[in-house]
C-alpha cells in the first residue's frame, strides 16, 4: 500500500512539478504549452479508465442447476451501464470449464450507451460429471487514446452440476437369491398383515380380521393369525472416495476412471432402492466443493444459505475440509434427487479413510439398514473396520471395483463372517446386486 502511494505521488505530483520548474527555469513557453496539454491528456485518460468500470453491473442467469452428462445449459450474461456517460469501449470475456463444447457468444468488444444493457448468450454442453463453475466474468476497458487500460474481475460464480449416469436394474435378468432391502425384525410394536408367520389360540380382544377361519373350522376352536413384525428396511450406500483408494484400481476402460464407475454403481443402487420404496441413505468420505452435503443447490438457494458458500468457493483456496457427505436414510419422493446431485458434485479427497469415518457415523445408522460399501482397495485397516461394523449387527455387502486382487482379499476375509462380496468388473455383474424388490 505504501509503495503504491509513493508511486502515485512521484508519477502525478513530483515529476510534473519538476518538469514545470525546468520549463520556467529555461523559459521555454512553447514546451510549457505542450507539457500542459500532455498532462491534461493523461489526467483525462486516467479518469476515463477509473470511471468506466465502476458503474458496471453484471448478472448471470443459468437455465438449470443440475443436468445429466451430455446435456446443454443455456446462459445469459447481462452487462448494464448504470452511469450517465457512455462507455466508449469495453471487452468482456466469460471464464468457462475447459474442454467443453460452447456455442454462442462468450467474448465481445462492445460500446455501452448510458443506462443501457448488453447481453452475452451462449450454451455449454457438460461432457463430464462434476460441479462446474461459470465465471468469473473478466472486463477490460481504458481511455480512447490507448494510454491506460484496466481489468476488472466480477467475482460472482454460478455452478452447474453434471449428474452421473446410472442404469436401471430391471432391464437385466436380476437373480432372486440375494436381498438388499427386506429384513425380518426381532422386535417391533407394529405388524405386517400381509405376512403370516403362524397361528395361535384366540385371545379376548382379537379383531375378527385376525381370526384364521379355515384353521378354526378344522380344529374346532377359534385361532388367530400371527404376523411378522413391520420393519422399514433399506440400505445406506457407503462410497469410499479417498484418492489412495482408487490409485490401486485398474480401470477396464481408460476413458472412464474407476472412481467414476463407482459413482455410477452407487447411483444405480440408490435408484433401484428408491424405486422399490425402501429407505436409502448415502455416506462418503469424498468432498463437496460447495460445502452443501445432503442438500441440492436449489434447496440451499431457497433457504438463503448459499451466498456465503459461493463466496467461499469463489476464493479458490485449497480445500482441506474433512466433513463427510452424509445423507440420512429416509423414504421420500425427492430422496434420490438429493443423492443424485450430491453424487454429481462429489470429489476425491485426501482426508480420513472410509473405515475411520464410518465408525463415527455408525451410531446414526439404523441397525436394520444394510451397509453397501463400494471401494477400490482392501487394506488391513479396512478389513478391521468392516468386521467391527459386522460385529455390531449390521448386514453388509462389499463391492470391489476394478481390483481383482482386492476382491480376492476381501472374499477371504469377509465371506466367512457373513459379509457378501462382489467383484464389479467391466460387466458390472448386475445379476448379483441385491434384489427382492418390494413395491409400496
Amino acid at each position: 500500500m505504501i509503495r503504491k502511494t509513493l508511486t502515485f505521488i512521484v508519477s502525478w505530483v513530483a515529476a510534473p512539478a519538476a518538469l514545470i520548474a525546468l520549463i520556467f527555469q529555461f523559459q521555454a513557453g512553447i514546451l510549457a504549452i505542450c507539457v500542459y496539454a500532455l498532462f491534461i491528456l493523461l489526467v483525462v485518460s486516467r479518469l476515463m479508465t477509473l470511471l468506466w468500470l465502476r458503474p458496471m453491473h453484471c448478472e448471470r442467469e443459468v437455465s438449470d442447476d443440475a443436468v445429466a452428462v451430455g446435456e446443454t445449459v443455456k446462459v445469459l450474461v447481462t452487462l448494464r451501464n448504470r452511469s450517465f456517460w457512455p462507455i466508449l469501449w469495453m471487452y468482456a470475456e466469460e471464464t468457462l470449464p475447459a474442454k467443453m463444447p460452447v456455442g454462442g457468444t462468450t467474448k465481445r468488444l462492445l460500446f455501452l450507451p448510458p443506462r443501457r444493457s448488453f447481453h452475452l448468450h451462449y450454451s455449454l454442453t457438460l461432457t463430464r460429471r462434476g460441479c462446474h463453475s461459470l465465471g468469473p466474468l473478466v472486463l477490460e476497458s481504458g481511455d480512447v487514446f490507448g494510454l491506460f487500460r484496466k481489468c476488472w474481475i466480477v467475482p460472482r460464480l454460478d455452478f452447474v452440476t453434471a449428474l452421473p449416469p446410472y442404469r436401471v436394474i430391471e432391464e437385466f435378468q436380476v437373480g432372486q437369491e440375494r436381498r438388499l432391502g427386506d429384513l425380518a425384525a426381532e422386535r417391533s410394536i407394529f405388524e405386517d398383515p400381509t405376512r403370516i408367520r403362524g397361528i395361535r389360540e384366540y385371545r379376548r380382544g382379537d379383531s375378527l380380521r385376525r381370526i384364521h377361519w379355515k384353521c378354526s373350522a378344522h380344529r374346532g376352536q377359534l385361532l388367530s393369525k400371527v404376523y411378522d413384525s413391520v420393519l422399514e428396511a433399506g440400505a445406506t450406500v457407503v462410497l469410499d472416495f479417498h484418492k489412495d483408494t482408487w490409485a490401486a484400481a485398474r480401470p477396464t476402460e481408460p476413458a472412464r476412471p474407476s472412481h467414476e464407475k463407482a459413482v455410477e454403481i452407487a447411483c444405480t443402487i440408490c435408484r433401484y432402492l428408491c424405486d422399490g420404496g425402501w429407505k436409502v441413505g448415502l455416506f462418503s468420505n469424498g468432498r463437496d466443493p460447495l460445502g452443501l452435503p445432503g442438500i441440492t443447490v436449489a434447496q440451499a438457494r431457497a433457504t438463503d444459505s448459499l451466498g456465503e458458500t459461493l463466496r467461499a468457493a469463489s476464493r479458490r483456496r485449497r480445500d482441506d475440509r474433512l466433513a463427510p457427505v452424509s445423507i440420512r436414510a429416509r423414504r421420500s419422493p425427492d430422496q434420490f434427487a438429493v443423492i443424485h446431485e450430491n453424487l454429481g458434485r462429489i470429489e476425491l479427497s485426501d482426508g480420513l479413510p472410509i473405515e475411520s469415518l464410518l465408525m463415527g457415523e455408525i451410531p446414526y445408522i439404523d441397525r436394520q439398514q444394510v451397509l453397501v460399501v463400494l471401494t477400490g482397495r482392501v487394506t488391513e485397516s479396512f478389513v478391521v473396520g468392516m468386521l467391527r461394523a459386522r460385529e455390531l449387527g449390521y448386514r453388509m455387502m462389499v463391492f470391489v471395483v476394478d481390483n481383482n486382487a482386492a476382491h480376492d482379499a476381501a472374499f477371504d476375509a469377509f465371506v466367512p463372517c457373513g459379509i457378501e462380496v462382489f467383484n464389479m468388473d467391466a460387466e458390472w455383474r448386475l445379476k448379483e446386486i441385491a434384489t427382492g424388490r418390494r413395491v409400496v
